[in-house]
């Protein structure tokens, strides 16, 4: 994944060329609330608290633009690229019908993604960013160790997304040292990788590996953002959603010795939260 977000950044550079390009840092802290639930199973939530940290680099024309007609037909250099991560971690309950619930899981989430874009002026004052990309995002969940209230043991569980990315951003200046942005997203799902290590449950057993090959992401967010000389203060609501289609069904060994299969069910997952961060 390393090397795809590598070339993804040669690519951008190269269509950008030997020109000055102009960076911006933005970092703070998030909050969120998480929820992640296989229907007619179990479900686990509860609250997260973490960082994230963005740069984004565009060149410094910014012509402006009065028609789609202009925008197709004249070479203009708004380009936007850059790298966003964060990452997250707290606690969750667990909950299910048919194995009973366990409190105080530890959850973890680490993203990061790669964007490309194309800043188009519209109107007096907005500006409209469409952008794509590619994202990574792996969940930890670590259950191993813990056994519910049916005497049901727990077991980690791993979750590798790989995905594209595509997007709108609107930023507009309000009054004053004020500027309002919103920002929408479809999120293709493009791989995904379950890891089940019921080796936590009996060392007998083998991690269950499944693949997961469709599924989709929505997320949109309000940023809110006081601009002062030195570095601006932002405020960003924002919600994220996940739907997973079932995955394949993959071998179970016991002691080296195929035993059992299982598969990783539909799932979905939402947060909602907020960021609150400074940029520089």
């Amino acid at each position: 994944m390393r090397a795809v977000l590598a070339a993804g950044f040669v690519m951008i550079a190269t269509a950008v060329g030997a020109q000055e390009i102009q960076g911006k840092l933005t970092m703070g802290g998030e909050f969120s609330y998480f929820k992640y639930e296989e229907p007619d199973l179990m479900e686990e939530s509860g609250p997260l608290f973490g960082v994230f940290a963005e740069y984004a680099m565009r060149t410094p024309e910014n012509d402006k633009v009065s028609s789609w007609q202009e925008f197709l037909s004249s070479y203009q250099n708004n380009y936007m690229f850059g790298i966003e991560g964060r990452f997250l971690g707290g606690q969750v309950d667990y909950d299910s019908r048919d194995t009973g619930s366990i409190d105080n899981i530890n959850e973890y989430i680490f993203e990061i993604r790669a964007l490309a874009g194309y800043d188009f002026p519209a109107g007096e004052a907005t500006v409209l960013t469409p952008y794509v990309g590619l994202g990574y995002r792996y969940l930890d969940d670590n259950t191993g160790g813990k056994t519910s209230t049916t005497n049901a043991a727990g077991y980690d569980r791993e979750s590798h997304y790989f995905y594209m990315p595509f997007g709108l951003r609107t930023t507009t200046p309000l009054e004053g040292p004020w500027s309002l942005g919103f920002n929408v997203e479809y999120d293709l799902f493009l791989d995904g990788t379950q890891e089940s290590h019921l080796e936590d449950v009996s060392s007998a057993l083998s991690t269950l590996e499944n693949d997961q090959n469709s599924g989709y992401g929505v997320r949109g967010s309000v940023q809110l953002v006081h601009q002062a000389d030195a570095w601006n203060l932002l405020v960003e609501p924002f919600i994220r959603y996940w739907n997973v289609d079932e995955s394949n069904v993959a071998t179970i060994t016991c002691g080296g010795t195929p035993c059992a299969a299982g598969y990783e069910p539909n799932n979905e997952s939402i947060e909602y939260g907020v960021r609150v961060g400074t940029q520089f």
